[in-house]
């Protein structure tokens, strides 16, 4: 079956719903890459309400977070002690409204993890189906429009300075002026009948800065951000599969993980192949860089570690989790006491296992099950010693490094 006649064309109008036989919406071509083995059976019942992850407040990060709620809406939760979480306030209300704004709001899901402006004082929401960027007020007094793309959003923000770059699944990437919406800087098209999910990376190369976007046609392309090139493609990469998940970057490469199931280091100025590695599986997740090994997980629920230079192995084999896996590794460094120079590598399964593993080897440490938690696809965070994760229906939870325990702590049952 070739990529295309896998992925169909997804493109639809902004406020659209009509997808084809068998698909609620373009996110069920991902969730079919979860649930079944082939792509010809496309009969699924369900579609995820989002991935967004939960975000700590930067300027009070012991306290509060934004965090997805898996009912078209984002709250902003504070911490009132260990075990419970308190709703400051939620985008949008229960009327699809919101201080400051004039329409009533059509998110239907959130896919881009909210990103911070400090310069404004306010959180980057991106609305999948209206393709709709909102800039909230920290405080949640008032919101606003800094800009409506023709498609949806799915792909996470890009946030530099007073600059913000959309990617949206017209395979189109916009560069927007936060303080000054409603208009793009810059818009460069792919030209592509296919989509863009997967998050993009900005990076810094003897060539000038490159925002570096990637598709369900298997194109990297690098797009210049400053300078005479800016908002034009400065190199172009196919690859023979689609990429879903987003890019990670480190040291002059940027790394790719494709649906043929291999894992791509590609020179940033260039686009030049640096080494590829062989997964088992189709990949979809955000690698994750630490130092020099890049961590990365299939859908056949193996995790790899390879060295960020060469591609080599890290680990004699790769672990098994069992369960497929989207979420980012998430590493936890040991306290300097401990006397080890490794850390622990969390990496959260589908179904709702938690493993814990030795960064340095693979080897695992202990596991722990989130017996009621509906489907864990969201990237989690590190909160002093407990790991907070959010399920597919929103509810948050906080797990204990160290001890099989768990708490809910948003909503309240």
């Amino acid at each position: 079956m070739k990529q295309s006649e896998r992925f169909g064309r997804l493109r639809r109008s902004r406020r659209s719903v009509r997808w084809p036989a068998g698909w609620r919406s373009p996110v069920l071509a991902l969730l079919a890459l979860l649930t079944l083995p082939l792509l010809a059976a496309c009969d699924v019942a369900d579609q995820p309400d989002g991935w967004s992850s939960p975000t700590a407040d930067p300027l009070e990060p012991e306290t509060r977070l934004i965090a997805p709620t898996g009912e078209d809406r984002v709250v902003a939760i504070e911490l009132l002690d260990g075990n419970l979480g308190a709703a400051l306030w939620e985008f949008p209300d229960d009327d699809g409204e919101f201080p400051g704004l004039d329409e009533q709001i059509e998110p239907v899901a959130f896919y881009a993890d909210p990103v911070w402006v400090p310069q404004t004082d306010e959180w980057l929401l991106a609305g999948y189906a209206d393709g709709t960027l909102y800039a909230v007020r920290r405080d949640g007094e008032s919101a606003r429009v800094v800009f409506t793309s023709p498609d949806r959003l799915v792909a996470d923000l890009i946030v530099d300075g007073d600059r913000v770059y959309v990617a949206d699944t017209g395979y189109r990437v916009f560069a927007i002026d936060i303080e000054q919406p409603g208009r793009a800087v810059w818009e460069w098209s792919g030209e592509s009948d296919l989509q863009i999910w997967s998050g993009p990376v900005l990076v810094d190369t003897e060539r000038g800065q490159l925002l570096i976007v990637a598709g369900l046609d298997g194109r990297v392309t690098a797009i210049a951000v400053d300078g005479e090139r800016e908002g034009s493609s400065v190199w172009q990469k196919q690859i023979e599969s689609g990429i879903a998940g987003a890019i990670s970057a480190s040291d002059g490469l940027v790394y790719v993980g494709a649906l043929d199931r291999h894992v791509y280091g590609l020179d940033a100025a260039t686009g030049e192949t640096v080494w590829t590695a062989k997964a088992s599986h189709w990949l979809w997740g955000t690698p994750l860089i630490h130092d020099d090994t890049l961590y990365t997980t299939d859908l056949r629920g193996n995790v790899y570690a390879y060295d960020t230079r060469s591609g080599a192995q890290r680990w004699l084999q790769p672990f098994a989790v069992g369960d497929r896996v989207r979420a980012q590794p998430l590493y936890v460094p040991l306290p300097a006491e401990s006397g080890d120079a490794g850390g622990i590598l969390v990496v959260i399964a589908r179904g709702g296992v938690i493993h814990q593993l030795n960064a340095s080897d693979g080897s695992p440490l202990r596991e722990f099950e989130l017996a009621d938690a509906a489907d864990l696809l969201a990237n989690a965070i590190l909160k002093d010693d407990r790991i907070l994760v959010a399920d597919e229906n929103g509810v948050l939870y906080a797990v204990l490094l160290g001890a099989n325990q768990a708490v809910r702590l948003y909503p309240q049952d």
